[in-house]
């Protein structure tokens, strides 16, 4: 029996082609099926491997844009915490003026305290509405 393993595993079109192309090449290398020659199927594996490169190249480039683009943002993070710092220190504006609230950030005099007071209503246990009544 033959070994018909090589050509009857799914696969992509380009490795099926190769099949295609040594099969074709040790067998029959001079004919011509459904008009078209050897050299065109070699053709268009050549045309498969120049896409394939591309690719390649493309995937590489985009990995480096990507590591570039995360070094850029890490450096203007930097400038913007310096620049925070900036505005906070700064005698004319500080942590309480309008630019430094419209950066985003709370001006010291709108901040709470964090200091909550307890009321008769909040001691009571969750769920048990009746014992704070």
């Amino acid at each position: 029996m033959a070994n018909t393993s090589i050509t009857n595993k799914r696969r992509r079109p380009g490795r099926k082609a190769e099949v295609f192309r040594i099969v074709w090449n040790n067998h029959a290398a001079e004919a011509e099926f459904a008009g078209k020659t050897l050299a065109d199927l070699e053709a268009a594996l050549a045309a498969l491997e120049q896409a394939r490169k591309k690719v390649t190249e493309l995937t590489l480039d985009r990995s480096a844009a990507m590591k570039t683009r995360s070094e850029e943002e890490t450096r203007l993070n930097e400038l913007l915490i310096l620049i925070t710092h900036g505005v906070r220190s700064h005698p004319d504006h500080g942590e309480d003026s309008a630019i430094y609230r419209a950066m985003g950030f709370v001006p010291k005099s709108e901040r709470s305290s964090g200091l909550t007071h307890r009321t008769q209503a909040n001691t009571a246990p969750p769920g048990n509405e009746d014992a704070a009544a």
